[in-house]
């Protein structure tokens, strides 16, 4: 009897590391195709993209009927008759339809010591175009001609009439240059800031598509479960209309 009950308390430990060994490899081949699908559905996404580009450059695209997703680029300007709901953060206008997102971001960001302020928001064609001016002339002054100037300028800022900011649904955050890349707030944005509704919307990878430059500053707003979607696929605001107009969407 003492044998068996020695035998007893030593085949219990093994018989539970078993059971835990089981379940971790459940859980590890679980994982494992979670990410294969999550790699199937992103490369899916880029294929049906791909596609729909053959038929035409990205811009110009059919604007969707949801709103938050208007797509305002150097080849697609502000749709006629568009209209913005102002409210007023930091001193800036934006309009109210991501008011609560945002308040929701900040808030959620001060808990681990991250703080944002909406460096520009709204801007009316006019504003554009002074912004625009302002920093051709900044070039001409460190020595550019004027081509030159102009060009290196439109890498950075959009035509008037073809700016997000005309929307209400874009801000530039913290501090408006490539500096902000290195800070706390932008590592807080890249993991949290989709599930607030915002995107960074000009990727250094997507710079062909979009036209623009990195802008690490630049958030647009599309409500929560688009910019979830674009995240977990992978996509530029150009290529998430594309993909969504392959859908059906409307």
């Amino acid at each position: 009897m003492k044998k068996d009950k020695k035998d007893k308390h030593l085949t219990e430990p093994v018989a539970a590391f078993i059971i835990i060994a089981a379940l971790l490899l459940t859980m590890a081949v679980s994982m494992l195709g979670g990410w294969e699908a999550e790699r199937a559905a992103r490369d899916a996404a880029q294929q049906t993209v791909q596609a729909g580009a053959q038929a035409g450059p990205f811009g110009g695209c059919r604007q969707l009927s949801d709103p938050l997703l208007v797509l305002v680029n150097g080849q697609t300007p502000l749709p006629e008759g568009w209209q913005v709901t102002p409210r007023m953060v930091d001193d800036e206008l934006v309009d109210i339809a991501m008011y609560e997102d945002y308040a929701a971001m900040c808030k959620a960001a001060e808990k681990e010591d991250v703080w944002f302020w909406v460096a520009s928001g709204y801007r009316s064609v006019e504003e554009q175009e002074e912004v625009l001016a302002r920093a051709i002339e900044e070039n001409r002054k460190a020595g550019m001609g004027e081509k030159e100037a102009e060009e290196d300028a439109l890498r950075t800022i959009a035509q008037p009439g073809c700016s997000e900011h005309h929307t209400g649904l874009a801000i530039d955050l913290n501090e408006v240059s490539d500096a902000f890349e290195k800070t706390k707030a932008y590592a807080w944005l890249q993991e949290h800031s989709a599930d607030y509704g915002f995107i960074e919307r000009y990727q250094a990878e997507k710079a062909s598509i979009t036209g623009i430059d990195k802008e690490s500053w630049h958030y647009r707003y599309v409500g929560r479960k688009h910019a979830g979607e674009m995240k977990r696929l992978g996509l530029c605001l150009e290529e998430y209309v594309v993909y969504l107009q392959k859908q059906g969407v409307r």
